[in-house]
């Protein structure tokens, strides 16, 4: 069974995965990456103005895909 890393990107911030998981299959690595988004996300964006956060999926070989997220909290003013 395949290895997959999940590295984590916080804004310049960047937190490679040395232990990894063994995975079946591509869509468990896509269900895996956008479930440690959600946490990730929950852990970090309470109370952030702008915040970009990336979960960065790698197998042996290299990468396999980026779940990316923007947060941005602006002040609207009623004209």
């Amino acid at each position: 069974m395949p290895r997959y890393y999940f590295d984590t990107r916080d804004n310049d911030t960047f937190l490679a995965d040395d232990t990894g998981v063994e995975i079946d299959s591509f869509e468990e690595v896509k269900l895996e990456a956008t479930k440690a988004m959600a946490d990730f996300a929950k852990d970090v964006l309470p109370g952030s103005v702008v915040r970009l956060l990336a979960i960065e999926g790698r197998d042996g070989v290299g990468p396999v895909l980026r779940v990316k997220l923007r947060c941005e909290v602006q002040h609207v003013v009623a004209q």
